[in-house]
């Protein structure tokens, strides 16, 4: 009997997560170490690993040797944001990006291969959302957890004709380093940056010299008054288990970058309000992810939730609905609930797989509430939903007592704003996250150049000013050493 679909992602879930770990230890994956380590023969693990290749997360070098594609890696696991895994599975290199290629480029026979061996031809086809776009909520036993009309609404977002609008945007972004200090210690140092983006359309087309952007931290020069207010940016963790140090640092870094981002979300809010009544965040609105025990990880968390509980009432204060931007989720709530409403086996994937196969241009789904989740700040009138502007399909959630009416504004815009990015790795949302996203990185950059040239600075001043006084020292014991040489 073959293989099922579900087989088929476990054991190339287990291949890919094998060949991170042999490439992390000796820098090359061999086919005959990667054999041995799962227990299959060399021949069953090429036919996985060519696999693999086609995702582009391996490169054959040649002689039974493959090399990790890191960069497709680290762009996987950064765009899962708040939501990340002891383990990658090949549902995160799998789905929306691959579906985005066959509607870009011409896929290869071996990448389509790929696809029927996930079982994701199951679920393509028009019939599904034909039926999909006739199920009425009301008419489910989902009542509680979905409003709207249907499960799948068709033709929902438009093309919006953006004159003298202002849209607000904004993102975050974070980088580990891990640096050598004169070749006798290792500091690893975790950058931050927030950046947002409040663009300005005329008839559609972006008006740089009306938009701004602003962004934090802003370096500038500290000379004759204090270098930092204590606790911020600086962040300093310990902990009785040096195995754990790592990942708590990661945490600790996820929750400051939230942190800040924000902060920097409210500024934007209470200063410029009055321009835009729509806020959208790159990422999901509430933090999430993680269970954490640490005091100094507690702390972290709910000063994050406050902040967070903080940034909701600013923006209704304002006037201004939140919403929160994920091109990137495991999330497979509404394929559940779809599988049992239609009654039918769709093989086992998230929601954004299924939705990019089924949803065509401008169509959304319903509005799903999640209800309160465990690792999530509760939050009343909590909404998501998707929209689909081809090739790609994001998650947009919202916190709304007019959810229906606002729904529609959003789609409406997000999808005006939403064109196929020229990335790599290919990705959804509004333009506007984007370009905020783009300030954040660069700021990233800037700010890690200047941290590594001032250390650089220091370090180089410590050692010279070291090897000075080394070289008295000597001078002083060779004076003497001649000295006693005279008197004997």
């Amino acid at each position: 009997m073959g293989r099922t679909g579900s087989t088929y992602r476990a054991r190339l879930t287990l291949i890919l997560n094998a060949c991170l770990e042999i490439f992390t230890e000796q820098g090359v994956v061999n086919v005959a170490s990667l054999a041995d380590k799962v227990d299959l023969t060399e021949r069953a693990v090429k036919d996985y690993l060519d696999d693999l290749s086609n995702l582009d997360v391996l490169t054959y070098e040649g002689a039974g040797k493959y090399r990790v594609n890191t960069s497709r890696i680290d762009d996987v696991t950064s765009e899962l944001l708040f939501e990340p895994k002891s383990a990658v599975l090949v549902e995160d290199f799998v789905g929306q990006d691959v579906a985005a290629q066959a509607e870009l480029v011409s896929v290869s026979d071996k990448v389509r291969r790929l696809l029927e061996k996930l079982d994701f031809p199951k679920i393509l086809g028009s019939e599904v959302r034909e039926k999909l776009s006739k199920v009425r909520v009301e008419d489910t036993e989902y009542v509680d957890r979905l409003l709207g009309e249907t499960l799948v609404l068709p033709k929902y977002a438009r093309d919006l004709v953006l004159d003298n609008v202002f849209v607000c945007g904004s993102a975050s972004a974070h980088r580990l380093e891990h640096w050598t200090l004169l070749d006798f210690s290792l500091l690893s140092v975790v950058a931050l940056s927030s950046g947002a983006y409040l663009g300005f359309f005329d008839k559609n087309i972006l008006d740089q010299s009306k938009s701004l952007s602003h962004y934090v931290p802003d370096l500038h020069s500290y000379r004759g008054v204090e270098p930092f207010v204590e606790g911020e940016p600086f962040f300093e963790m310990s902990t009785d288990f040096p195995e754990l140090l790592e990942a708590g640092r990661s945490i600790a870094a996820r929750y400051l970058r939230e942190i800040q981002h924000y902060r920097l979300a409210m500024e934007m809010i209470e200063e410029h309000s009055d321009k835009f009544r729509v806020y959208f965040k790159l990422g999901s609105l509430a933090p999430h992810g993680f269970m954490v025990y640490s005091k100094e990880l507690v702390r972290l968390r709910d000063r994050c939730h406050e902040l967070y509980y903080k940034f909701l009432e600013t923006a209704k204060n304002s006037g201004v609905i939140p919403v929160g931007v994920v091109p990137i989720s495991m999330d497979n709530f509404f394929f559940k609930i779809v599988r049992r409403v239609l009654g039918q086996e769709l093989g086992s994937t998230n929601d954004l797989n299924f939705l990019s196969m089924v949803l065509e241009d401008g169509d959304a789904t319903c509005l799903i509430n999640r209800g309160h989740e465990k690792d999530k700040p509760p939050t009343e009138d909590n909404y998501e939903f998707y929209v689909m502007k081809k090739p790609f399909v994001t998650k947009y959630e919202l916190v709304s007592k007019n959810p229906i009416e606002d729904q529609k504004q959003i789609a409406d815009l997000a999808f005006s704003l939403s064109s196929i990015p020229l990335r790599t790795r290919f990705e959804g949302g509004p333009s506007i996250v984007s370009s905020a996203k783009n300030v954040a990185v660069v700021n990233l950059d800037q700010l890690m150049r200047a941290v590594k040239g001032s250390l650089k600075t220091g370090l180089m001043g410590m050692w010279d000013e070291l090897q000075r006084t080394r070289d008295l020292r000597r001078l002083k014991r060779a004076g003497r050493r001649k000295e006693d040489a005279k008197k004997d």
